[in-house]
C-alpha cells in the first residue's frame, strides 16, 4: 500500500485536527470526574470508570481496525469507522442515559474512536515523500499527545460548566465532517493480501511482532508512557490540588503550563533522519525519567514552582518519545503487518493510559514524592530496557 502520492494540505490539516477531537474523548471527562459521580449517582471508582470504559475498548479496537485496514483499505475504515463515532458521540450528548448505559456508551464511542489514530498513522506514513512522512507522522503526534492536555482544558471549561453534551457537539461535527472529506478522495487501489487469507490468520502475526526484540522494546515502554503520564496529573490532583488553589492555580492551569512541551514531535522531524529513531526513543524515555525524577526532588523540599517545571520536562519526554516510537514501528515492521503493527503498538499505549487511574489511585497513600519516585521506577526501567538492545540495532541511517 505504499504510494508517492501525498494527501493534500487541506486534508492532512483536518486529518490532524480530527486526531485531536478523537483522542480527547479519552482525557475530556477527567476534570469533571466529581461533578459525574454527583450527577449519576456513582462512587469515585465507577465514575473513573467513564474513562477507563472508553480506554479499554479503545485500545482494543485497535486490535481490530488496525488489521481491518491492512485488508480493506484506510480510507474505507476510517470512512466507517468516523460515521459511527459521530453518530454514537450525538447520542451521548443528547441523549439523558442512566449510569450504566452512560458506560456501556462510553466503551462503544471508544470502540469507533479507535478506527481513526492508528489507521491515519499508517495512512500517512505511507504517503509522500520520505519528509512528507516524517512531518504527516509529527504533526499527528503532536496532536495525540495534545489532547492529553488539550481534552482536560476543554473538558473542564466546556464541560465542566456546560454539562458533557456541550462538549461533545463540536466534536461530532469534525468526525462527521473528516468522514466526508475522506469519502470525497479518490478510492485506494484494492491491497494485496495474498499471504493473510483470512481475517483471524492476520492476527496470528501478533505472535511474530511480539518474537521480534526491536518491536518489543517499543512496546514494553510504550505500556508505561501515557500510565505514568495520566498518574502524574491525577497525583498533583490528589496530593496538591489544595495548595496549587491556595496559590491561584487551578488544576486546568496546571495542565497548560505543559502545552509548549508537546511541540516536541515538531523538533523530532527535524533532528530524527539525522539521529534516527533509535536515539530519539531513548533521548525521550531518558528525559521523561528525568522529569519526574526532578519532580520527586521538588516534591520533598515542597518546592511547589519547582515541580511544575519539572512538569514540562516530564511531557517534553513523552513528546519525544511518543513520535520516535512510532517511526521505529513503521521502520521495523515489514509491510503487509504495518498497519498490525502499528495497531498493536497504540493498543499497548492506550492500555497504559487506560491504566494510569488506577496507578494513582493505588499510590495515593504514598506522599508526593514517594508516588513521582514510583512513576521514575517505572518509566525509568522502561528506558534501560529500550537501551539494552542498542548492540543489535541496526545502524541509526538505516532506520530513519
Amino acid at each position: 500500500m505504499e504510494s508517492t502520492h501525498c494527501p493534500s494540505l487541506a486534508l492532512r490539516t483536518l486529518l490532524v485536527v480530527c486526531a485531536l477531537a478523537v483522542v480527547s474523548l479519552l482525557y475530556l471527562p477527567l476534570p469533571i470526574l466529581p461533578q459525574l459521580a454527583r450527577a449519576y449517582g456513582m462512587g469515585a471508582t465507577a465514575a473513573a470508570g467513564v474513562v477507563s470504559a472508553f480506554g479499554f475498548a479503545y485500545a482494543l479496537g485497535f486490535l481490530i481496525f488496525g488489521p481491518l485496514s491492512d485488508r480493506l483499505g484506510r480510507r474505507k475504515v476510517m470512512v466507517w469507522g468516523l460515521s459511527a463515532l459521530a453518530l454514537v458521540t450525538a447520542l451521548l450528548a443528547l441523549v439523558e442515559l442512566p449510569a450504566s448505559w452512560l458506560l456501556a456508551g462510553r466503551a462503544l464511542q471508544g470502540l469507533a474512536a479507535a478506527s481513526f489514530p492508528p489507521v491515519a498513522i499508517a495512512y500517512l506514513a505511507e504517503r509522500g515523500s520520505a519528509r512528507q512522512r516524517v512531518w504527516s507522522v509529527a504533526w499527528m503526534s503532536t496532536a495525540f499527545l495534545s489532547a492529553g492536555l488539550l481534552g482536560q482544558i476543554y473538558g473542564g471549561e466546556v464541560a465542566g460548566r456546560r454539562g458533557l453534551g456541550a462538549a461533545l457537539l463540536p466534536l461530532c461535527a469534525i468526525y462527521a465532517a473528516t468522514a466526508w472529506r475522506l469519502l470525497a478522495t479518490p478510492a485506494e487501489s484494492p491491497p494485496l493480501r495474498s499471504g493473510v487469507p483470512s481475517p483471524l490468520a492476520g492476527y496470528r502475526a501478533i505472535g511474530q511482532l511480539l518474537s521480534n526484540p526491536k518491536l518489543r522494546r517499543v512496546y514494553g515502554p510504550a505500556l508505561l508512557l501515557l500510565m505514568c503520564f495520566v498518574a502524574f496529573y491525577m497525583g498533583v490532583d490528589m496530593h496538591l490540588g489544595q495548595a496549587l488553589r491556595a496559590r491561584g492555580m487551578t488544576p486546568l492551569a496546571v495542565r497548560a503550563l505543559a502545552l509548549p512541551a508537546f511541540l516536541a514531535p515538531l523538533a523530532v522531524a527535524a533532528v530524527m533522519p539525522r539521529w534516527g529513531t533509535e536515539r530519539v526513543v531513548m533521548a525521550g524515555l531518558f528525559v521523561a525519567t528525568a522529569g519526574l525524577a526532578l519532580g520527586a526532588l521538588a516534591a520533598g523540599g515542597a518546592h511547589v514552582h519547582g515541580l511544575l517545571a519539572a512538569s514540562v520536562v516530564f511531557v517534553a519526554g513523552i513528546g519525544i518519545s511518543v513520535p520516535g516510537l512510532i517511526a521505529r514501528v513503521a521502520s521495523v515492521a515489514d509491510a503487509p503487518v504495518r498497519g498490525l503493527a502499528v495497531a498493536f503498538y497504540t493498543f499497548v499505549l492506550f492500555v497504559g493510559a487506560s491504566l494510569g487511574p488506577w496507578l494513582a489511585q493505588q499510590s495515593a497513600r504514598l506522599s508526593m514524592q514517594s508516588a513521582l519516585l514510583v512513576l521514575a521506577a517505572l518509566q525509568g526501567g522502561a528506558a534501560l530496557y529500550a537501551a539494552s538492545g542498542r548492540k543489535d540495532q541496526r545502524p541509526a541511517v538505516a532506520d530513519s
